[in-house]
Order: C-alpha cells, then sequence, then structure tokens
C-alpha cells in the first residue's frame, strides 16, 4: 500500500479529481440543456423568456483533456509509482493499467473535443460515454469481480456525473432567467425530481460497492475506509442542502435575485465529493478480490533448475549442458 506521503498518490488523485470534474460538466451539462427544453416543451410552460445557456460541454472536456494527459504524463514519468496505485490491478492490464486507460481517455476527450467543436453536440455524447467505460474497466470494484464490477462502476458514476452536471447547468440556467423567478423555480423542481431518482441509484451502488472493497470492521481502521466515511458524510450534506435549496423554492423569489446560498453550498459540497472521489481511486481498497486469479498477471512460464546429482541423459526431457531438467525452478 502507498503511504499517502507519497507526492505522486495526491498528484494522480487531484488528476482524477479533474478528469471527473470536466466528465460531469460536459456529459451533465448537455443532459441539462435537454432536461431545460423537456420543461420549456411542456404545454404549461410558456415560451422561455430569456434563451437558455449553452452548456459548458467543450469546456468541460478540455478540462478532462488535460487531466487526461496529465494522467498519462504522470503515468509515463513514474511507472512503478503509479504501478502501485492501480491496486487491486486490472485482469489483462497489470502495472500498464494506469497508462492504457489514460491513453483511452485522452482519445475520447480528444474526439470529444473535435466534434464539439465542429458544433455536433449529439455526436459528442458517445465519446463521453466511452470515458465511463474506461473509468468502469479501472475502478476498483472490476479488481474484485471482474466484468460485475465495471457494471456496477457503470451504474455508480454515470448518475453521479449526471446529478453534478445537471446540477451546474440549472444553476446557470436559474441565472440566466433571474428575472422570471417562477420559470427558475419551475425548471430547478423538475431538475429536483430528476436528482432524486439519479441520487437513489448512487446511494444503492455507492453502498454496494462499499461493502464489496472494505469490510465493515475495517472502516475505521484503514485509510481507504475512513477516506469512504469521509465522502458518505459530504454526500449526505449535499443532500441536507439540496432539501434545504428545494423548500426555498416554496417561497416567493424576488425579481433578479441570485442563486440561493443553500445551492451555492450544495454545488461546492459536490466539488468536495469529486474531489475525495478522484483520492479514492488511488488508495487500495482493504478487502482482498472476491476471484483472485483475476486481479494477478498471468503467471510465467516455469522455469528449470539442476537436480543436486547427474542423471543419466534422458533425451524425452530438455536438457542443458548435458543434465536432466526434472524440477521446474520456483519463482
Amino acid at each position: 500500500m502507498t503511504p499517502l506521503t507519497t507526492p505522486a498518490l495526491w498528484l494522480t488523485g487531484a488528476e482524477r479529481s479533474l478528469l471527473l470534474a470536466g466528465l460531469s460538466i460536459a456529459l451533465g451539462g448537455l443532459a441539462g440543456r435537454g432536461l431545460a427544453r423537456q420543461y420549456l416543451a411542456r404545454e404549461d410552460t410558456a415560451a422561455a423568456p430569456a434563451p437558455l445557456p449553452a452548456p459548458w460541454a467543450l469546456r468541460g472536456s478540455l478540462i478532462g483533456l488535460a487531466a487526461s494527459a496529465a494522467l498519462l504524463a504522470t503515468a509515463l514519468a513514474g511507472p512503478g509509482v503509479t504501478a502501485s496505485l492501480a491496486r487491486p490491478p486490472v485482469a489483462g492490464l497489470g502495472s500498464r493499467a494506469t497508462g492504457v486507460i489514460a491513453a483511452a481517455e485522452l482519445a475520447c476527450f480528444a474526439l470529444a473535443v473535435i466534434l464539439l467543436r465542429l458544433r455536433q453536440p449529439g455526436w459528442s455524447v458517445p465519446p463521453l460515454l466511452g470515458v465511463v467505460l474506461a473509468e468502469g474497466i479501472r475502478a476498483h470494484p472490476e479488481g474484485m469481480i471482474p466484468v460485475a464490477g465495471a457494471l456496477l462502476t457503470y451504474c455508480h458514476l454515470l448518475p453521479a456525473v449526471l446529478w453534478a452536471g445537471l446540477l451546474v447547468y440549472t444553476a446557470r440556467a436559474a441565472l440566466a432567467w433571474r428575472a422570471y423567478p417562477r420559470f427558475a423555480r419551475g425548471l430547478f423542481r423538475l431538475y429536483g425530481t430528476a436528482a432524486a431518482w439519479l441520487f437513489a441509484v448512487v446511494v444503492v451502488t455507492g453502498v454496494i460497492s462499499a461493502l464489496l472493497l472494505v469490510p465493515a470492521g475495517l472502516l475505521l481502521t484503514t485509510t481507504y475506509g475512513r477516506f469512504l466515511i469521509a465522502k458518505a458524510v459530504l454526500v449526505a450534506v449535499v443532500a441536507a442542502l439540496a432539501l434545504a435549496s428545494r423548500a426555498g423554492l416554496r417561497r416567493p423569489a424576488d425579481s433578479g435575485a441570485g442563486l440561493p446560498l443553500a445551492t451555492r453550498l450544495e454545488i461546492g459540497a459536490l466539488a468536495a465529493v469529486l474531489a475525495v472521489t478522484g483520492l479514492l481511486t488511488v488508495l487500495t481498497p482493504p478487502a482482498k478480490p472476491v476471484f483472485p486469479a483475476a486481479a494477478r498477471p498471468a503467471a510465467q512460464a516455469p522455469r528449470c533448475r539442476l537436480p543436486a546429482t547427474r542423471p543419466p541423459r534422458d533425451a524425452a526431457c530438455p536438457q542443458r549442458g548435458g543434465y536432466r531438467l526434472t524440477e521446474p525452478i520456483s519463482a
């Protein structure tokens, strides 16, 4: 286990946090604009009082591109350290997992940037989902239970980034409509319904992942367990702030008012959750893989060693220097 005093651990964790933030802004922003358009398309909603803000998909993709490039550079500069951070190792990739996954994410973000520059936001969604796919392969649950672990990560990560990105876009749309508070409150109510479902999926899959990665008795005695508790506390704070923010929607707002304090704190708490999540990706969970063979690199071919005596030559057995080789050499 890599100690917390290792600079590469904090650097890689910060790079992963930045990648998740960029993914949330890009993918969640595109989903947020779709949610706002759905709100405006309802029969009981009049025409938009002001144009919807453009999603920050390009900015988020550029942030993710820079973060994945930094991850790749870190992996190439210190392959030994980055290999020690990828525990349990991904089946089939082993110590190369960090670099290979970072290269795949770099390609996905680069393709998304190109498509967004060409004003094709719809076509940018598949490469952004490719980043989610790569993160699922890299994540800890996949090292514990191949295939099932990746599916669990997809069901946890995708709702999480959508939840965060939807909140950022909805807040920006509410600011654009601050002269028309009725529209802003209606959009926040629709977001609240979507966020409640996303939050439920995130909590359920998060609990399952925690049970898989950390035995209950090791939550308070391991570094991974303590950071996991910190993340759970932050998620609870986000939920409480979300409830306070939605309760404020019942009170009439003044025209031109900005975002409520609870909403601003909610966005900040979600950013803190992403930061802790990025650090958790480089910490080693205390649980053992359910299928240990999947977490080990491929076994090396057995070697031979010379016996203590000189037996006669035997053409049926490989020979070296005229001696018969009968036993594999211990690794």
